[in-house]
């Protein structure tokens, strides 16, 4: 960050508290805090996190790592046990398997390696690349060191963890050599959720704030104004508003025949959501609460009339015709061309960034209600925190687990995490006080815009962290669509979120092949009848038997779930 004074002065409070922490073990930098919005963390929390160790590399660089190599004690004649940099320069390197587009091509890269010596050698894929190569390589045991991003699963965790011992405990090294991740384990219900039913943590913790709903469908409210129509309130109103954006030239560019209703980010299109708008919102594996049970809803007749009603928004031309096919990028890009009107998504920002300090220009529509449904319901993402307890995970392909949970452990120190969400020191100043502050991004030419947008600063399905509440400070500040988007939601979302413990040890592998097994067939059927290439009436009760050849009721009985009727 900027003020490098201020950072290499820094160095021997970080290298203070570094060693505190170390010596605390399980009981240091307990906070009793939630990285989720709970009260916020404890004084020492903050003072570790004001001056840290990642600040001598981001300093100084190499000229601190030759401040910091000379006479700290090495273990194994190879990793400092503390400060920076972990590894002498080029003396250990681990490769990291990863579902990212991006791959290695992110600012942070370049930043750990300089300050930890450490070579980190990328594999990135698109998910659904990446979810292929990682089956085929656990199968072959031509893995990686280390395996991150959304690919990975609770009962992986146990089937290559706990059964197979190629995913290796962590929790020792994370005593011995890791205060920031200690801390973060400490933060309330986090060790708990990542504790494996053997007692070992397999997984590098990844507890963020966030939101209570995930992906929604966004609407062009210039192109609402532009046909002179109003938000809809009903799925029939819905239907009307995208017929007036197919028709008539809503983007305003002249041409009245460029326009596309309705598409979605394809690798969360997450259509089993909108099926509550007539009872029934399921996640993409099928479930969705009632209450606090656990049901199998994509069985259920209100699953079938929402599957029935976007097939018909389909057949009349309202739907993205490569709503199915499209990659992320593909589907960026053409939203980049004011094409959609509406977009199933996390937030605009995610198909067209908007200057900080203004409102977008799309709205989350609200949910809707079906025919006949005068309580439509959303699936619950959240109560505000996410604990993802697979993540990250460190195999016996891997000569020096320590290193690698020091690398991370690296990661999390504050400078990193802010770096990581909001770009290096072009962009953010640290001040004497702690703070940071952001320069508005817009100021910058339009390649170091797309150089510090969000994608491009660190790969997006690996663990970040930062203390609950805290915030850098913006010149402009930024617009928070989530914000009016969760409370627009949150009348109509299920009491409780799909359960995410881990299942059980003995019956893990079986869950996992069932459970990939009935996720597919249900995606593979959906995008069918959606598309229109099969009649979803005519093939439902094939449907519904299949999904018993499959083993559904295995998998209720696994699960302690309820078929939906």
């Amino acid at each position: 960050m900027r003020n490098k004074k201020l950072l290499a002065a820094s160095l021997a409070t970080a290298m203070t508290l570094s060693t505190m922490l170390s010596g605390c073990g399980n009981d240091g930098a307990q906070t009793g805090s939630n990285a989720g919005g709970n009260d916020s963390s404890s004084s020492e929390s903050t003072a570790s996190d004001s001056g840290t160790a990642s600040d001598e590399g981001a300093a100084s660089g190499g000229d601190a790592s030759q401040e910091s190599g000379g006479n700290r004690e090495k273990v194994d004649d190879l990793m400092y046990a503390e400060g920076l940099p972990i590894v002498d320069d080029g003396a250990y390197s681990f490769s990291l398997f990863v579902d990212s587009s991006e791959g290695g091509n992110t600012l942070m890269f370049p930043v750990l390696k300089e300050q930890t010596g450490v070579d980190v050698e990328v594999q990135g894929f698109a998910y659904e690349i990446a979810q292929e190569k990682y089956s085929l390589a656990l199968g072959s045991g031509d893995y990686a060191d280390c395996i991150g991003g959304w690919i990975l699963s609770a009962s992986d965790v146990l089937t290559y963890g706990v059964d197979m011992g190629i995913f290796v405990p962590l929790e020792e090294y994370f005593e011995k050599y890791c205060p920031k991740i200690t801390e973060i384990l400490n933060l309330e219900g986090v060790r708990e959720a990542m504790t494996a039913p053997d007692g070992h943590i397999y997984s590098i913790p990844y507890a963020i704030e966030a939101p209570l709903v995930d992906y929604n469908p966004y609407i062009n409210k210039r192109w609402l104004e532009n046909v002179n129509m109003e938000m809809p309130t009903t799925t029939e109103e819905f239907r009307e508003v995208l017929r007036a954006f197919k028709e008539q030239d809503a983007n305003g560019n002249g041409d009245p025949n460029d326009e596309i209703p309705l598409s979605g980010s394809p690798e969360n299109l997450h259509l089993g959501y909108l099926c509550g708008y007539f009872g029934c919102s399921i996640d993409n594996n099928g479930f969705t609460m009632d209450g606090d049970q656990l049901v199998f809803g994509a069985t259920s007749q209100q699953y079938k009339q929402g599957i029935e009603y976007l097939a018909s928004l389909y057949a009349e031309g309202l739907v993205d015709p490569e709503l199915f096919t499209q990659d992320a990028a593909t589907w960026k890009a053409r939203g980049a061309q004011d094409i959609f009107g509406v977009s199933i998504m996390y937030a605009s920002s995610d198909i067209n960034p908007y200057p900080a300090g203004t409102v977008p220009e799309w709205e989350a529509v609200p949910v809707l209600k079906g025919d006949g449904m005068d309580t439509p319901v959303w699936l619950r993402n959240t109560y505000g925190t996410s604990v993802l307890k697979n993540q990250v995970v460190i195999t016996d392909n891997a000569e020096h687990p320590e290193i690698i949970c020091r690398w991370w452990d690296n990661f999390f120190e504050l400078d990193n995490a802010v770096m990581s969400q909001h770009g290096d020191d072009t962009i953010v100043t640290k001040h004497e006080d702690g703070s940071y502050s952001k320069i508005d991004i817009a100021t910058l030419s339009e390649e170091d815009q797309e150089k510090y947008a969000w994608g491009n600063l660190w790969p997006q399905s690996l663990p970040k962290y930062v203390p609950a509440g805290f915030k850098v400070k913006e010149e402009v500040e930024a617009y928070q669509e989530t914000v009016p988007r969760d409370a627009l939601y949150e009348p109509y979302l299920t009491e409780n979120i799909v359960p995410t413990g881990w299942p059980d040890l003995d019956n893990a592998e079986e869950l996992s092949e069932l459970q990939t097994a009935i996720k597919d067939y249900v995606s593979q059927c959906q995008a069918k009848w959606v598309s229109g290439q099969s009649d979803i009436n005519a093939d439902w009760d094939g449907y519904l038997a299949q999904l018993d050849k499959l083993g559904l009721q295995r998998l209720l009985e696994l699960k302690g779930a309820v078929k939906g009727e």
